[in-house]
């Protein structure tokens, strides 16, 4: 049941997707070096043990917040790889050798399919069922928000309207959209998401992997009280942290950073 789970979507998405433009070398391999965490985050048990454990995490972290809080309270939540499972395009992204593309990306969030994380759609009721507000604060674009609306609703999470599903206008920095929920009069006492960069207040933003390590070690007491995060080594901010002006290299050069970027054993 499982392989029918994220294959047919597959063989969907792939006969949505069309006129794909021809692909190097370079694109096909830095696709594939993907393979590794795609197969392990659709299959292994550790993926979804960690899954569970980010979620109960949260909701202790919650009932303590509301425990020492009053006044409206919010969890701030990311969406891709921390409510909701991409694993099937990028699975789809290495079985066709495509790169990232919008227009790929834009037809898969349509297609309506993406499914839920193991134990996400639980923790955002329960957040709800105690009195707290989810707000899902995503860097997928405006212009899929009624698609990704439609999805989350139809997965079961609770509360999911234009005022609590906020998504990228103008910037994918996430710091502005959080101002405007504490404007609205909430305190955001517990953040979840894949990415640093959803927790606006550590302000990552464009930072280089060596700052956003110092930022991680600075804040290590808040991990799993204030911010919990979710295992995502398919992709992240932590890529284009690897160098400068990562995102202008072409393909090939973005191997070379990649393999360059790698701490290997000095042997003697």
């Amino acid at each position: 049941m499982k392989a029918v789970k994220f294959f047919l979507p597959l063989a969907l998405l792939a006969t949505a997707v069309h006129a794909e433009a021809p692909v190097n070398h370079s694109t096909m391999e830095l696709v594939a070096q993907n393979t590794q965490s795609v197969v392990w985050m659709q299959n292994a048990g550790e993926y979804r043990a960690l899954c569970y454990q980010a979620y109960n995490t949260a909701k202790m972290a919650f009932d303590l917040a509301k425990s020492q809080h009053q006044g409206k309270l919010a969890v701030m939540v990311d969406l891709d790889e921390t409510m909701v499972d991409n694993s099937p395009y990028a699975a789809w992204q290495i079985l066709h050798h495509q790169g990232f593309t919008d227009q790929g990306w834009d037809e898969w969030v349509n297609s309506v399919q993406t499914p839920a994380l193991p134990g996400a759609v639980e923790l955002a009721n329960y957040v709800t069922e105690q009195g707290g507000t989810m707000f899902y604060v995503s860097n997928r674009s405006e212009r899929t928000f009624a698609a990704t609306k439609e999805n989350l609703q139809k997965l079961g999470f609770p509360n999911v309207t234009d005022f609590t599903l906020r998504l990228k206008k103008d910037t994918s920095n996430k710091a502005p959209r959080l101002q405007t929920i504490k404007d609205d009069g909430y305190n955001v006492v517990v953040f979840m998401g894949d990415n640093l960069n959803d927790f606006p207040e550590l302000n990552t933003y464009h930072q280089l992997n060596q700052d956003r390590n110092a930022v991680a070690d600075a804040n290590k007491d808040a991990f799993g009280h204030k911010f919990i995060m979710l295992p995502n080594p398919s992709y992240g901010d932590w890529e284009p942290g690897l160098t400068k002006g990562y995102y202008q290299l072409n393909d090939a050069d973005k191997v070379r950073v990649r393999e360059q970027s790698l701490k290997p054993w000095q042997q003697k």
